[in-house]
This record gives structure tokens, C-alpha cells and sequence, in this order.
């Protein structure tokens, strides 16, 4: 399933926010969320117009399983 990404505003890098989706309408997330960044280690609030969908992601990366040998 794939991850819900913000860019950090520290880094500028993309993070994930501990959030994934399958069918999920990121307009619909008006209230903020917060996460502990694990690229600078703050905490960010994001709403779902800071984010958007992780794509180009196999099956196995997108849960997190370890690629086949």
C-alpha cells in the first residue's frame, strides 16, 4: 500500500508521515496530523494539501517487505 509523503521543512527531503493509503482523498484531511521526522527528527503537522501519494513503488516496497532473493 502505498506511503503518504510530505517534504520535510527542514530538509526538503520527502518523508513519509507513518501514514499509507489505498483509495484515500488526501483533500479530505483538513485537520493536521503530526509525525516525528525521521530525516531531521522534528515533529511536522502536515494536512492533506502538504501531501501527496508515494508512486512508482513495487508490491514488496510498497509494504515494506524485503525484496526476493
Amino acid at each position: 500500500m502505498p506511503r503518504i509523503i510530505i517534504s520535510c521543512p527542514t530538509t526538503g527531503a520527502d518523508v513519509p508521515t507513518g501514514h499509507r493509503t489505498q483509495d484515500f482523498e488526501l483533500a479530505a484531511v483538513i485537520e493536521p496530523r503530526s509525525f516525528r521526522c525521521p530525516v531531521c527528527h522534528e515533529v511536522h503537522s502536515w494536512r492533506g494539501d502538504d501531501a501527496r501519494i508515494e508512486h512508482g513503488l513495487t508490491p514488496a516496497a510498497a509494504t515494506g517487505a524485503a525484496p526476493p532473493h
